[in-house]
């Protein structure tokens, strides 16, 4: 009943006021920045993104396409990028960067200052001389930084070093996630399973699997299933009502999910509307990456349950016809569909994703107190 009431509440105010802080954000004067003896380190403007792009390319060994660096760093709705440089002053050199992108977040029905950190690099040539940690501590003595909610996704490396440094209690998870086998053969043999047995264990499966989804998943009398090309500010209320949460959750109006999703140069996604009698009751955006797919939204009420059971039964089709053998979901444990998803088939697979937040606020070092969707994470 709570979230019910906080979803009314919340439909009635979304989007919540959207505006670019990045000029604020660089005008704000920061204790620690540039008192580095031997580096230059400060905030980047737009004109340095470039040399950023090309730092972070030959840190990492790999070329990322420029306009996925420019939708990124320039082309989020909520503002630039706002990154932290080092310079050694000796050569003038760019040697490390991290980035920063604003993102939406709320606490119950109030806005925080939200981010995602990620791109957090220092020039081969440069390691092991402390930048990295010189750079956190400037970026730290900003004073945004005690009620900034920081999100970031750390792999096994950058966790080990939160835990040395002393931030492990920063670092919460593993985040449940689970996989709906679509093409069971296909599966198996993709996971290495000997060809004979993948071939009949994955026949089996595929039957079983396939009249267990006829008999919880049924479509809905009245509700159709659409594509959407574009987003509108009809998704705001349903998202509004749907998606908010007494603790932290993510916000995404029309234009985070046109910009996230289906302006995206790289990555492939489908979005589609659950629509009854002429209104939208709730949507999923499905990012196609080979044979594995991810549910990245999935928006809608949790009652009546032939809204989430047509809505899903449409992805799992749409995941097949895409060619996926898989379809990938993961959400913090008290997500509001989870036992609906594992009603469906959704099996609870070993995660990896861990959540590194940085803030003052309270619990937000609790994963209880989180919702987010795959969306929300920074490999998608």
């Amino acid at each position: 009943m709570a979230d019910a009431v906080a979803g009314a509440r919340v439909s009635a105010l979304f989007p919540f006021p959207r505006n670019d802080r990045f000029s604020e954000w660089l005008q704000t004067p920061v204790p620690l920045e540039s008192r580095h003896p031997r580096f230059d380190i400060r905030r980047a403007v737009p004109a340095e993104f470039d040399r950023i792009y090309d730092l972070v390319d030959d840190a990492f060994g790999i070329k990322r396409p420029r306009a996925h660096y420019d939708w990124l760093y320039r082309r989020n709705p909520h503002g630039f990028a706002r990154c932290w440089l080092a310079f050694d002053r000796a050569s003038g050199a760019l040697v490390s960067s991290s980035g920063s992108w604003p993102w939406p977040i709320a606490r119950g029905t109030e806005r925080v200052e939200g981010a995602q950190d990620g791109d957090t690099v220092v020039a081969p040539a440069w390691q092991r001389q402390g930048i990295d940690a010189a750079r956190s501590l400037a970026w730290r003595s900003h004073p945004w930084r005690k009620t900034t909610v920081v999100l970031s996704w750390p792999n096994p490396k950058a966790r080990a070093a939160g835990v040395k440094r002393g931030r492990g209690r920063q670092i919460v998870g593993p985040v449940p996630k689970a996989v709906l086998v679509l093409n069971a053969r296909s599966y198996l043999t993709e996971q290495r399973w000997p060809a004979l047995l993948s071939a009949a264990g994955g026949a089996a499966a595929d039957a079983t699997f396939g009249a267990w989804r006829k008999i919880v998943l049924h479509n809905g009398g009245g509700l159709n299933v659409e594509p959407i090309r574009r987003f509108d500010s009809s998704v705001d209320e349903v998202t509004g009502r749907c998606m908010s949460w007494n603790g932290y959750w993510s916000p995404h109006d029309a234009d985070f999910l046109n910009w996230r999703y289906l302006e995206h140069p790289v990555a492939q996604h489908l979005a589609f509307a659950l629509v009854e009698r002429g209104e939208l009751a709730g949507y999923y955006v499905l990012r196609v990456d080979g044979a594995r797919g991810w549910l990245s939204e999935f928006v809608t009420a949790t009652a009546p349950r032939a809204y989430a059971s047509t809505l899903l039964l449409h992805a799992i089709g749409s995941a097949s016809r895409a060619g996926c053998t898989h379809l990938f979901f993961s959400a913090p444990p008290r997500w509001r569909h989870w036992r609906f998803m594992r009603t469906a088939g959704f099996l609870p697979v070993p995660s990896g994703i861990y959540l590194w937040t940085a803030s003052e606020l309270p619990d937000v070092t609790q994963l209880a107190e989180w919702q987010w969707v795959p969306g929300d994470l920074d490999f998608l």
